[in-house]
């Protein structure tokens, strides 16, 4: 998809980070992230790039991944036409160390940024306009489902402690957009305090930063193990 330089200029103060950083340990075998999804081939990373970076201009679009892989990530990007809308940065030995990576990346003019997991490849503009609304009002906005199931909480032997109320009960999903300097603090505090965190939200918490929830009821599934490749080529299909 080419740039369009109206959503361009709508978005002239965001910048976009995409972890791709991770080791996929849960799904085996090779980095799912290169394999192929749909029927022309592209692989998983490429298809949330395809639908956000035309919004962007070229230097605003971080792509972080595992140094070892720099070469294949590279490749992909150059056969998928990509190459000249993204910038590749090496990550981390944690998710929220190769953020940090991408945005010491980010060009200084920027003051949204938007957080990505490359192993959610249906994304769509829509959503991503939504959230950067929301975080331009409240400082973060992130993408997020209501919980419709029933939830429990228990122990390490698998014994139910309790049923936490599911009204208030959300599944956090990507994009996850955010004032800069407010997740580049919030960073900051959780390397300070030595806290590790599993989603970028969780450091805005910790920093006692408001996030606010933006609803997504459309499939946003992560691809986390190889039946999720399946299902969601299927999605994408329709």
């Amino acid at each position: 998809m080419p740039p369009n330089p109206s959503l361009q200029n709508e978005f002239k103060d965001v910048g976009l980070i995409v972890a791709a950083g991770g080791s996929a340990t849960r799904f085996g075998g090779p980095n799912k992230l290169l394999l192929p999804l749909g029927t022309d081939g592209l692989p998983v990373f490429c298809h949330c790039l395809q639908a956000l970076t035309p919004l962007l201009t070229a230097p605003r679009s971080i792509l972080v991944v595992p140094e070892t892989q720099t070469d294949a990530f590279l490749d992909a990007l150059k056969n998928a036409h990509l190459d000249s809308s993204v910038t590749v940065v090496p990550g981390g030995r944690s998710r929220q160390e190769s953020v940090q990576c991408g945005l010491q990346a980010l060009p200084t003019e920027v003051s949204i940024v938007a957080v990505q997991d490359a192993a959610r490849p249906l994304v769509s503009q829509e959503l991503f306009r939504r959230c950067v609304n929301t975080a331009r009002q409240h400082g973060a906005g992130i993408a997020a489902a209501p919980v419709t199931d029933t939830i429990k909480i228990a122990d390490s032997n698998g014994m139910i402690l309790s049923t936490p109320e599911r009204a208030t009960l959300w599944a956090a999903q990507t994009p996850q957009v955010f004032r800069k300097n407010l997740l580049t603090a919030a960073y900051a505090r959780c390397q300070q305090e030595n806290r590790q965190v599993t989603d970028d939200a969780q450091a805005m918490e910790i920093a006692g930063y408001p996030v606010a929830l933006v609803e997504n009821l459309d499939p946003n599934p992560k691809i986390t193990r190889p039946d999720d490749l399946a299902m969601t080529a299927t999605l994408l299909a329709k």
